[in-house]
């Protein structure tokens, strides 16, 4: 026993299973029992215990006690606040240093600042040297709360970073100096994420140009516009592989991405594309993409395109060998976040324009996509049929999730009816997801022969109107066969305000719970009756 613990890796091991990624107190417990245990544990258990933290708690703790003062719990689940009661000397640090360079991932969220701004000022103030707090730090989460404390992150950042996350900042402003000297204080940034707490974050060209000198990014997810020279610095990175990235409504960088006349995007898998309006250069850039990895691509704009210029892009997108590995597209207009506001001023689109009506018609380029396992479309313009669903069941027989829905519920009925979803039950066996209005007012067809077993687990038909829930549940027995199976649907808030939509609302939300009730009560009818049935059946021996 005692010879194994001279192996490192059996030690490492043992500490990180242990340890379990350190969300669990109880996990971070143990461990710090076994760095106590004996000096061969502890050089390993003591990396391990402090190699991610979700707080700096512990380390100001190490400082000797009257360096700072921590608060009692006041009941509410938060625990007390910690604060410095004077400035730490030189000796004071030792403990903290040590501890803190063991550090890899420091990850900071919650309803609560982790420390008050004056504790944070006289950290970075009165700390022994330059660089920063955390030393060798390869991953920062920041989404602080408090606006004085989240422009803080700054000290974090660091040679050794290669992941960093930016979220939810009190004010987007805040963002900037951070995101401007990433190229300096970060060269070596592989994964970049930043989401800004507005739809669309501020413009700034500085922060495109520092973007511009990251050279080692493989992953990068921004919720704020970019300008040319970013976006081509981007298009040409070697190991890129998800980009998520939002186009300004600028002139300028339309322009430079129509000037483009190379392969871009050699190795990317993920592209998601947000926009204003879905310009003729978006269609450029995709016909570009040089990838034969792209697997996802997903697009969402502020404004509905025509249904000529969707089908353009589309066109663009699906052509070969890029048709063989796309296996999920998604399609939203407007922006997601942008459905709120429209909400609560009742706004819809102009529904009587047929250059915006998205009817099968649009789709047919996709059809080319015959791996495709996610199709997602919202928006208030597609048109649905039972030909359409069809169609889509024969394009896409691996299908495994398809959502066609409106990006809010406005009470109005679909062309689809219960006997369009045949296709889909029939064709697709790993269908598990499936989202669409239906118009359940008119009896389902029959089910002689048809009973067979599925994989679906959710059916969302949002604020669908139904009629003779006792047939509809019936029927849907017959293809949602697993124990798990429930329908979703729109409850009393989720959609328009207007009073009888909302009523309408609140009566079908009843009526499909309960038909969920009776599916899963006749699908356990069904199976105890061919258990019965095979046990009846004669030895024929």
């Amino acid at each position: 026993m005692r010879r194994c613990l001279h192996y490192l890796d059996i030690l490492q091991n043992i500490c990180e299973q242990a340890y379990e990624g350190g969300y669990d107190a109880d996990c971070r417990a143990v461990v710090a029992a076994l760095n106590l245990t004996c000096r061969a544990i502890h050089r390993v258990a003591v990396r391990v215990l402090w190699s991610r933290l979700f707080s700096l708690r512990p380390l100001v703790k190490c400082m000797p006690t009257d360096v700072w003062t921590e608060e009692i719990e006041d009941g509410s689940g938060f625990r007390g606040g910690i604060s410095l009661t004077r400035p730490p000397d030189a000796p004071d640090w030792a403990r903290f240093l040590a501890n803190a360079a063991f550090v890899k991932s420091f990850k900071r969220f919650g309803l609560r600042a982790d420390l008050d701004e004056d504790s944070y000022r006289v950290l970075c103030l009165y700390r022994p040297g330059p660089g920063p707090l955390l030393p060798n730090l390869r991953e920062l989460i920041w989404e602080e709360p408090d606006a004085d404390v989240f422009e803080y992150g700054y000290q974090f950042l660091g040679p050794k970073l290669t992941t960093l996350h930016l979220g939810q900042p009190p004010s987007d402003s805040l963002l900037l100096p951070i995101l401007r000297s990433l190229h300096l204080k970060c060269p070596h940034l592989s994964h970049l994420s930043v989401q800004s707490r507005s739809s669309i974050g501020p413009v700034d060209p500085l922060v495109s140009r520092a973007l511009s000198r990251l050279r080692n990014l493989e992953t990068v997810d921004l919720s704020f516009p970019l300008f040319g020279d970013a976006l081509l610095s981007l298009a040409a990175l070697p190991r890129l592989s998800v980009a998520k990235i939002f186009l300004p409504r600028i002139t300028t960088v339309h322009d430079s991405v129509m000037s483009i006349d190379r392969p871009i995007f050699g190795s990317i898998s993920v592209l998601q594309i947000s926009a204003v309006g879905l310009e003729p250069s978006i269609a450029h850039l995709i016909r570009l993409t040089s990838s034969p990895l792209l697997s996802e691509v997903r697009l969402c704009t502020a404004q509905d395109p025509p249904a000529s210029i969707l089908r353009e892009f589309l066109e663009n997108l699906c052509t070969e060998p890029r048709n063989d590995m796309l296996s999920a597209v998604s399609i939203s207009f407007p922006l997601p976040s942008s459905v709120p506001l429209m909400l609560s001023m009742s706004a819809l689109p102009p529904l009587d324009r047929p250059e915006y009506l998205l009817d099968v018609t649009v789709f047919r380029p996709l059809f080319a996509c015959s791996e495709l396992t996610e199709l997602e479309v919202n928006s208030f313009f597609i048109k649905l049929d039972n030909e359409f669903l069809r169609l889509l069941a024969d394009a896409f027989p691996k299908l495994q999730s398809l959502r066609l829905m409106p990006p809010y519920y406005t009470g109005s009925t679909s062309e689809v009816t219960l006997e369009g979803l045949l296709p889909l039950f029939r064709r697709c066996p790993d269908l598990t997801h499936l989202a669409l209005p239906i118009d359940a007012t008119r009896p389902p067809p029959d089910l002689a022969g048809t009973i067979r077993s599925s994989e679906l687990l959710t059916l969302d038909v949002g604020d669908s109107p139904i009629s003779f829930p006792e047939d509809v549940a019936a029927f849907l027995s017959a293809y949602c066969t697993h124990p798990s199976f429930s329908i979703l649907s729109a409850q009393t808030h989720e959609g328009d305000h207007d009073p009888e939509h909302m009523r309408a609302r609140a009566l079908q939300s009843s009526t499909w719970d309960q038909v969920t009730r009776m599916i899963r009560l006749f699908v356990r009818v069904r199976e105890l009756e061919r258990s019965l049935g095979r046990q009846e059946l004669p030895d024929e021996s």
